[in-house]
């Protein structure tokens, strides 16, 4: 048996099994997440609404609470310098797959960061800067997929 990762709580499996034993989530199949891939490309990324933005002194980070349409708000590290409250924003989330790296949960600069700011380059859009949050129009919901290409009529 080869080793494995949960997808919903991340745990890592040295020998097989065909549940997690952390939180019994199902071990997914080589072909259905292969399968999940190709069909969505957006998979586990999502319109964010910033509802907290702080400067993380000595740095040119940023600590970020978006609500993507979870219980709770995730905390987000950013260096992105357009990141603001109010803005919606597409985040790549725990699980989503950007330039062929799985995102984790982690730590930037000592802060845990629970996914990653995308700029128009990560989702495959053209014009918008490297670096700088992708933005959205309001009339995006909170917490659903991003679109395949940059909305026109930019934001805030």
């Amino acid at each position: 048996m080869s080793k494995w990762e949960c997808a919903e709580c991340e745990f890592e499996h040295e020998n097989g099994g065909d549940a997690c034993e952390a939180c019994d989530a199902p071990r997914p199949s080589a072909s259905t997440t292969d399968e999940a891939a190709s069909e969505n490309p957006y998979n586990n990324f999502r319109v964010g609404l910033i509802v907290g933005c702080e400067d993380v002194s000595g740095s040119k980070l940023k600590t970020l609470r978006v609500d993507v349409g979870e219980a709770e708000p995730l905390d987000v590290v950013t260096n992105a310098p357009n990141a603001k409250e109010g803005l919606r924003i597409v985040i790549a989330c725990v699980g989503a797959v950007v330039d062929g790296v799985k995102i984790k949960r982690t730590q930037i600069g000592g802060i845990p960061s629970n996914g990653v700011v995308c700029d128009s380059t990560m989702l495959g859009w053209t014009g918008g800067g490297a670096g700088t949050a992708a933005t959205l129009p309001d009339s995006f919901a909170v917490g659903s997929v991003p679109p395949p290409q940059r909305p026109r009529g930019d934001t805030k």
